[in-house]
């Protein structure tokens, strides 16, 4: 978790001193406050226009749900201090980037869950061939008698299978 903090610590640091040595730090302050105050109230009105769309079923749940999700994380960070993150968040906010990041999270999203059905695939016995020990009907029979569409199966009982495994040992593998 720290190392995820400490890179976006250090972004919101350089740009503020970017904003500041370009604008002046009081400018720079103004600039972060006025960001966050945008998104802060650009964010609700955002979400009540999804939810109006939603509500004249012009949109589908899918993507209501997903233009939910983006909002409050762009309300999220356009409401935290900072100027990288405010414009990250008003960037979340405003609908044609919205759309933009919401493609490409779903396309992740559905790469993610292909690869997540390839490998369950892989570790599940679906993935692998089923071992065959072969038929108990005679290879040289006329085809009535093998089992199949040509004709009957052959139907081998207990007893017999129990005479012919009577005397077997590990040695006759070999």
């Amino acid at each position: 978790m720290i190392f995820a903090v400490f890179p976006v610590l250090i972004i919101e640091a350089l740009v503020f001193w970017a904003a500041a040595s370009w604008l002046g730090i009081g400018w720079a302050l103004f600039l972060m406050f006025a960001l966050m105050a945008v998104g802060v109230l650009a964010a609700p009105l955002e979400m009540r226009r999804v939810g109006a769309l939603a509500a004249r079923q012009k949109v589908t749940a899918g993507r209501v749900a997903g233009d939910y999700g983006l909002l409050t994380a762009g309300a999220i960070l356009a409401g935290s201090p900072g100027i990288a993150s405010s414009v990250v968040g008003l960037l979340l906010i405003l609908p044609p980037t919205r759309a933009v990041v919401r493609g490409l999270l779903a396309r992740k999203l559905m790469k993610s869950i292909e690869d997540l059905g390839v490998r369950s695939f892989e570790a599940t016995q679906a993935g692998r061939q089923g071992t065959s020990y072969g038929s108990f009907t005679d290879p040289a029979a006329p085809p009535a008698d093998r089992p199949g569409p040509t004709g009957p199966a052959e139907v081998i009982d207990e007893a017999e299978i129990e005479k012919w495994t009577k005397d077997i040992r590990p040695e006759d593998f070999k």
